[in-house]
């Protein structure tokens, strides 16, 4: 799981149980996850994780050559977009969502229940 996070930062114990759970619903929804290895070698798109407190940001990364070549506007509403879609994603597979403004990269708490 260390890989899908941005910036290499160590996961809690209970971080790593739900980055599990995130990046297994990011690959259900046929989405690339994130790899930092592949980012040191300039391939920086992926859905990743961010630690923040208890819970972690998931973050879409775009593709910067590709981005460089668009107008910002057009990067922002690709950037919203995706940031609800994966809030939408993640809403239901049943995590936990921190409330914030549309367009907002997810913040997951966890799950809502661990039943099937």
């Amino acid at each position: 799981m260390g890989r899908a996070v941005l910036d290499g930062d160590a996961l809690t114990g209970a971080q790593e149980e739900l980055a599990r759970a995130v990046v297994e619903v990011v690959l259900l929804a046929e989405l690339p996850p994130y790899n930092i290895e592949a980012a040191a070698d300039g391939e920086e798109t992926g859905v990743a994780l961010a630690p923040e407190g208890r819970a972690l940001r998931v973050l879409r990364r775009q593709d910067p050559a590709a981005a460089h070549h668009l107008p910002l506007e057009l990067c922002d509403a690709r950037q919203a977009a995706m940031n609800q879609a994966l809030r939408t994603i993640l809403s239901a597979h049943r995590f936990w969502i921190a409330d914030g403004p549309l367009g907002e990269a997810p913040l997951a708490l966890g799950l809502t229940c661990t039943d099937g």
